[in-house]
């Protein structure tokens, strides 16, 4: 799958602040946005699998993402999140067996991705600064 990346900008004495008095408050606030930008690509990603009649089962619709109810398991769902000092990642789609014969054929989580996008971002600024201003 492709990947998106969100640069997060702040001011320079905001950023040394919080870099001398709370350093964990910034890695927080990656991981908040990368978690809100996968949940919106996620959630487009259930409608338009439901809106294109792609699948009849909830198995894989409630597997994408996140895990949004039964059939689905944690076992399902696809969502490593992964840390280093710098950079957070967020690895999201469905972990059922006919999820990837269903991106090859419907390139879902993709179409998913360019529709979601924006909004991915503003989602993203949104728990930024809830979490470094709130």
């Amino acid at each position: 799958m492709g990947d998106i990346s969100f640069d997060m900008k702040i001011d320079k004495r905001a950023h040394d602040f919080f870099q001398r008095e709370f350093p964990e408050k910034l890695q927080e606030a990656r991981k908040n946005m990368v978690e809100a930008a996968g949940k919106v690509w996620a959630d487009e990603a259930k409608m338009i699998t439901r809106n294109d009649n792609h699948i009849v089962t909830g198995l894989y619709v409630n597997s994408i993402g996140y895990n949004t109810g039964s059939p689905a398991s944690e076992a399902d769902v696809l969502h490593q999140l992964s840390e280093s000092r710098n950079k957070t990642s967020l690895d999201i789609g469905s972990g059922v067996a006919y999820a990837s014969a269903l991106e090859k054929r419907y390139n879902i989580m993709g179409r998913a991705l360019d529709s979601a996008e924006s909004r991915m971002g503003k989602a993203a600024e949104t728990q930024a600064k809830r979490t470094l201003f709130s």
